[in-house]
């Protein structure tokens, strides 16, 4: 498991996202880039987290919280902000 964060500077959702819950499954429209993207419910909540306030070593610790986990799933977490980074809807 990774140590490190990618992303050291807090994150924030990108502007111009739509998002919806449909049928249990987060759904995120992305209007600017005519995109829509399909969320796991823990997807969702890291991307939820991206506010610009947290680090990325406080959403895991807030993974871990929400999910009664016994250590913060950094590595996940990392993995997870990479993707999100990469699709555009978070900065």
């Amino acid at each position: 498991m990774e140590s490190e964060i990618a992303a050291p500077d807090p994150l924030r959702k990108a502007q111009n996202l739509e998002i919806h819950i449909v049928d249990g499954q987060c759904v995120v429209y992305d209007t600017g880039a005519d995109r829509v993207h399909y969320l796991n419910p823990t997807a969702a909540l890291v991307l939820e987290l991206c506010d610009g306030s947290r680090s990325a070593q406080q959403i895991a610790a807030l993974v871990q919280e929400a999910y009664a986990l016994p250590e913060a799933p950094i590595g996940e977490v990392n993995g997870c902000l990479r993707s999100l980074r990469e699709m555009g809807i978070a900065r």
